[in-house]
């Protein structure tokens, strides 16, 4: 499995590795039906009944995970049946509150995708993530500082597009020692914007 920075190239990948489903509709729209064996899986409209979890068993094969429009609030399930996950996105999990239960996949998980999670706040349970290579929080809730990158000391890529970052101080970006990438909107608080911060992470690299 090649994690070459953040793009997947599935129609490269072994077709009996990848999973697809819609979980709405009970359609299953890829040519392998066997998910316990799969390494990589999309799902969409997962909802925490008893009726649609029966149709996602535990996984210790899963590696990527893509959830599009789940009903979840926090990482408890996922955590729970698909405890060596490498990389994690979600697309439009609207009711996702909270980082609950993420730090169980702590020992495996490099990259982590929230998208459109307008409600999600983290706590101290996402700092536990010391293995994060990428991060990318968009569309989520404000963030009050960005102090908190300390945390993750391989993190390589940190993207907050549509996020507000509250107190407007970007240099926490600059100070980190690992991170060479960073995508966002600019903000009329924020102290520095995309092209500038685009310039002096090529200058902090290059010494």
């Amino acid at each position: 499995m090649d994690w070459t920075f953040n793009s997947i190239l599935f129609d490269k990948l072994n077709i009996n590795k990848v999973y697809q489903k819609d979980l709405k509709d009970n359609n299953i729209n890829w040519p392998n039906l066997d998910f316990e064996n799969s390494e990589y899986a999309i799902l969409w409209h997962l909802k925490t009944t008893d009726k649609i979890l029966k149709q996602i068993p535990k996984s210790e094969n899963l590696k990527f995970l893509q959830l599009n429009w789940a009903n979840i609030t926090d990482f408890k399930i996922i955590s729970e049946r698909f405890s060596n996950l490498k990389r994690l996105e979600l697309h439009c999990c609207i009711k996702l509150l909270n980082d609950d239960c993420i730090d169980l996949l702590s020992e495996n998980l490099e990259i982590l995708h929230i998208h459109t999670s307008k409600k999600f706040q983290f706590t101290d349970n996402l700092l536990k993530l010391k293995n994060l290579k990428v991060l990318r929080l968009n569309d989520c809730a404000p963030i009050k500082n960005l102090d908190f990158l300390k945390n993750f000391p391989k993190l390589e890529d940190f993207r907050f597009v549509n996020t507000n970052i509250l107190d407007g101080n970007l240099k926490s970006i600059l100070e980190h020692p690992t991170i060479k990438s960073v995508g966002f909107l600019n903000k009329r608080h924020y102290n520095i914007k995309d092209i500038e911060m685009e310039k002096l992470l090529v200058e902090k690299f290059r010494k």
